[in-house]
């Protein structure tokens, strides 16, 4: 008798473990579909943000177009599933006090961050790629104050470098990537445009320190933001947390040797790399 009571027993548990797997997979489910379905009214958001500048470009008011394309970049961001913590405990961003910004540039959703939180002018080579997504990305960057880079171009590069000056003259402060692309890192080149920059308007280099956790994008993706778009609309969420310290505004002075600077940067970075 308690051997068909025990098989009995365990028969509704192997029923109701169906069951509940059952209604876990569904749940799993519904999670996903309500993850796909914000994600998408975030990119109609996001669409509707940039496609708005282009009426206020043509009536001249560039402040508006700007403010919208941030708009555009968090809404961008929300969509990709990636959350963004900016983490500061000063005030960097106040008038008078420019700095030349620089940060560990590893993500091509970087220069999202760059203009829809940190709302800083920079040297991009976004505009070469992600006109595909966004259709005439280029004016809008440049009207929002970014100077477009193409990195396989020497003449282009030196172009942007003079144009960073009048950037600097214009808005005070700009973010410069001292390791110009995402192919090469941070810990493996640096710039000294950033030193040349913060010496000639004689203010401090500020290193912002970016942290990409639960993202990550094959050598293939980094320039296919088509790719970007599709893989991240499904992905788990993401986070990518932003820093700047004031008492890292002393760890690399514009004022020491040239052929230090590298170094030093370079040093930086590996100290905070996580």
């Amino acid at each position: 008798m308690n051997f068909f009571k025990r098989l009995r027993l365990f028969t509704l548990l192997r029923r109701f473990r169906g069951v509940l797997l059952i209604v876990m997979n569904f749940c799993d489910f519904c999670l996903i579909l309500v993850r796909i379905i914000s994600r998408v009214c975030c990119l109609v958001l996001a669409y509707l943000a940039y496609l708005s500048q282009f009426p206020a470009l043509l009536i001249g008011r560039k402040e508006i177009a700007s403010h919208l394309l941030s708009i555009c970049s968090r809404q961008l961001l929300k969509a990709l599933g990636i959350k963004v913590c900016i983490q500061s405990d000063f005030d960097w961003n106040r008038p008078g006090r420019g700095f030349v910004h620089i940060w560990n540039h590893e993500n091509p959703l970087d220069v999202f961050i760059v203009q829809g939180y940190l709302r800083l002018p920079s040297i991009t080579t976004a505009g070469s790629h992600l006109g595909y997504v966004l259709p005439f990305f280029d004016l809008t960057a440049s009207s929002a104050g970014h100077i477009l880079l193409d990195h396989m171009s020497p003449s282009s590069r030196r172009k942007s470098f003079h144009r960073a000056f009048e950037t600097m003259s214009t808005y005070g402060q700009m973010i410069i990537a001292p390791n110009g692309s995402l192919v090469t890192s941070i810990y493996e080149r640096v710039s000294r445009s950033p030193q040349v920059l913060a010496r000639r308007f004689s203010t401090s280099i500020a290193p912002w320190v970016f942290v990409y956790r639960n993202l990550s994008f094959s050598r293939q993706d980094l320039y296919s933001p088509l790719s970007i778009l599709l893989r991240r609309l499904l992905a788990p969420p993401a986070t990518i947390t932003c820093s700047l310290w004031e008492r890292d505004l002393q760890e690399i002075m514009s004022d020491i040797p040239k052929e230090l600077f590298e170094m030093c940067v370079m040093n930086f970075y590996i100290s905070r790399k996580e």
